[in-house]
């Protein structure tokens, strides 16, 4: 399981146990906030079948409160550190990470990838994994492990009335997983025009005096901003793109409460569910839909994720150059012998070159800057 987590979403093995806490810390959280609702159930249960209320249950009631206040704020603390400060140590390790990875690359790697490319992927999508996993990640995984625990309860309670209430829920999250071709596309697309528009800004400041001396500066502008135009369009289609599976997704989980009103008050009707029993499901289905649409929301997120990790992880995966890391060298003169070098696999630029570099002389190398098989 901590293998898969580290594949997935590209963290460290330290971050993968961390996230696991956090998972466990949101799901504690959302079952500390189901305490009231039993509270306020069983304070109902009282009103309609004891006639006066036993003192001591004043007293019940009270500590319930007090411990139901106490609970939700050592979760919620609980919850902050286990997501927020391990995702942004996380982070840093990450951050650190890569930048080791940079300085092991072979030139090959570089010759593929330009400085905006390589900047957003140490920078923009870090951040972009670094926001996900402290807002979305845990929080979706947590909200659906409490949310499946809470069902089993209800199930316990009357299977009719949790159907009722849950038939909504897997609706919704298969409308929502569906369409991560859809958002990863437009996802995509926003990261290349970004990727275009950093581009254009590092261009500009490495030619900026050329093009003043050449009268060019307003052209190169006017063709910057048609980049910087086309991302703002790029922002709009993707946020339009989540938009267009998450809000009525949204909508069909409001559903969930109406059919809990109808099918509740037919049985009501019917004699086959008690008041009390109905009234707790009244109670729970407020309740339990809450996270459900921040859960919708976070899973449209995580779709988008996978484009920002599928680029850390390539930059990871990309072999490193070979070689020893001790250097012992007896004497200071640097000997050559049948040396190659490609720029490329099937691109040789050097092959079977033989010379010793004397210490204390100038060694110089000459030659065409021409692949062999061209």
């Amino acid at each position: 399981m901590i293998k898969h987590l580290m594949k997935k979403f590209a963290l460290s093995r330290d971050g993968a146990k961390g996230f696991i806490w956090a998972v466990v810390a949101c799901v504690a959280q959302d079952l500390a906030f189901m305490l009231p609702v039993s509270l306020l159930y069983f304070l109902v249960n009282d009103f309609i079948s004891v006639n006066p209320i036993p003192t001591s249950h004043y007293y019940l009631y009270g500590f319930g409160c007090l411990g139901a206040l106490l609970l939700i704020f050592f979760t919620a603390f609980w919850k902050y550190n286990a997501t927020y400060f391990t995702t942004y140590r996380e982070s840093g390790v990450k951050r650190v990470s890569l930048a080791e990875k940079l300085r092991k690359l072979p030139l090959s790697f570089f010759g593929k990838k330009d400085l905006a490319d390589l900047t957003n992927t140490v920078m923009g999508d870090c951040a972009t994994t670094e926001q996900m996993m402290s807002h979305y990640v845990p929080q979706f995984w947590g909200s659906l492990i409490s949310t499946c625990l809470i069902a089993i309860s209800m199930f316990a309670f009357d299977w009719r009335m949790a159907l009722a209430a849950l038939w909504v829920l897997p609706v919704t999250l298969i409308i929502v997983a569906l369409s991560k071709k859809a958002q990863t596309y437009f996802t995509r697309k926003q990261t290349e025009a970004s990727v275009a528009v950093q581009d254009g800004i590092q261009e500009c400041l490495d030619t900026v005096r050329d093009l003043k001396s050449n009268n060019a500066e307003k052209k190169y502008l006017q063709g910057l901003n048609k980049k910087i135009d086309r991302l703002e369009g790029r922002h709009i289609k993707s946020e339009l793109g989540s938009a267009m599976f998450v809000v009525p997704c949204s909508m069909i989980l409001k559903f969930g409460i109406v059919t809990v009103a109808l099918v509740g008050g037919t049985l009501l009707m019917n004699g086959t569910l008690s008041l009390i029993t109905f009234f707790m499901f009244l109670l729970v289905v407020s309740r339990i839909y809450e996270p459900l649409t921040g859960t919708l929301q976070n899973l449209a997120a995580m779709n988008s994720l996978q484009v920002n990790i599928d680029r850390i992880n390539d930059m990871e995966n990309t072999p490193e150059l070979g070689g020893v890391n001790k250097f012992e060298p007896n004497g200071y003169d640097i000997e050559f012998k049948n040396v190659g070098f490609a720029y490329n696999s099937g691109e040789t630029v050097l092959d079977g070159v033989s010379f010793t570099a004397k210490q204390g002389e100038v060694t110089a190398l000459i030659g065409v800057s021409i692949p062999k098989n061209c």
